[in-house]
């Protein structure tokens, strides 16, 4: 039960940090710039989160929930921040409502999920 609070909380926390570097960017261009570089360390983050927490056990459905529900919050999360920044409503809507949860979404959660398996399995030969 724990876990889902978790990746839930994790995906609230990502989306208000999201809103922060919009709001302190003074263009749209920096902005994007901003809010790519802050996506991309909330994957390391998430492929660090999933390993921590999912390492040590062995029949875990979360495992492969985790990083997808905190995405999904996220992006549900970041609508109105992104829609205030763009204006365009409609675009908006379709990017953060069907291209996101079908398409963007799963990618990264696969990504993090491939990562964090492997490590799960060879970590012990990092170090």
């Amino acid at each position: 039960m724990l876990n889902w609070v978790r990746s839930v909380g994790e995906g609230i926390l990502m989306a208000l940090i999201l809103g922060l570097v919009s709001k302190r960017s003074p263009d749209i261009e920096t902005a994007s710039v901003r809010r790519t570089a802050a996506i991309a360390v909330f994957i390391v983050l998430e492929i660090v989160s999933v390993c921590l927490l999912y390492s040590h056990q062995e029949n875990s459905t979360l495992f492969f929930a985790h990083p997808f529900l905190a995405f999904l919050v996220m992006n549900i999360s970041d609508y109105a921040v992104y829609k205030r920044g763009t204006g365009d409503v409609r675009a908006v809507a379709i990017e953060k409502l069907a291209l996101w949860p079908f398409l963007v979404i799963p990618v990264m959660s696969g990504f993090v999920l491939t990562v964090g398996w492997l490590i799960k399995l060879y970590g012990r030969y990092l170090v």
